[in-house]
């Protein structure tokens, strides 16, 4: 910027990353939920996942949680999967204080589709749950 140096340029480049916001800066293959340990990944990994809802009564609703799965371009060697956005549906679960997730439903985004500007994606949308005892994986 011809005319802007210094701390002046400094500003000005934040001030243009702000009002182009975060959609144009680089993304990575996938949406990590962080703030969990490796043990505690690793313990969300074992939630049980249902794709229906389960009996009233039976659990308690922490509140809706989602997990993504994004190929960033068309030769990304990172491959798209329910598997990869069910996993990440389980860590925001396991974040939010829920021991398993119901109502599980994915869907699967193309070019131009979807969400964070990704080349493909898979999203998949859940409801957080405590149960007293869950019973296993319905996947």
């Amino acid at each position: 910027m011809p005319g802007i140096s210094g701390a002046g340029g400094a500003l000005a480049v934040v001030v243009c990353v702000a009002l182009i916001g975060c959609d144009s800066l680089p993304r990575v293959s996938t949406r990590f939920v962080g703030g969990l340990s490796s043990e505690e990944r690793a313990r969300a990994a074992q939630l049980p996942v249902y794709r229906e809802k389960l009996a009233e009564g039976a659990y308690r609703v922490v509140g809706p949680v989602s997990g993504l799965s994004c190929e960033v371009a068309h030769d990304d060697t990172y491959r798209v999967s329910e598997d990869n956005a069910i996993e990440e549906l389980q860590r925001a679960t396991f974040k939010a204080g829920g021991n398993a997730v119901m109502e599980v439903n994915c869907a699967h985004f193309g070019r131009g589709q979807g969400t964070r500007n990704c080349f493909r994606s898979i999203e998949c949308r859940g409801t957080a749950i405590r149960e007293a005892e869950p019973k296993g994986s319905v996947d």
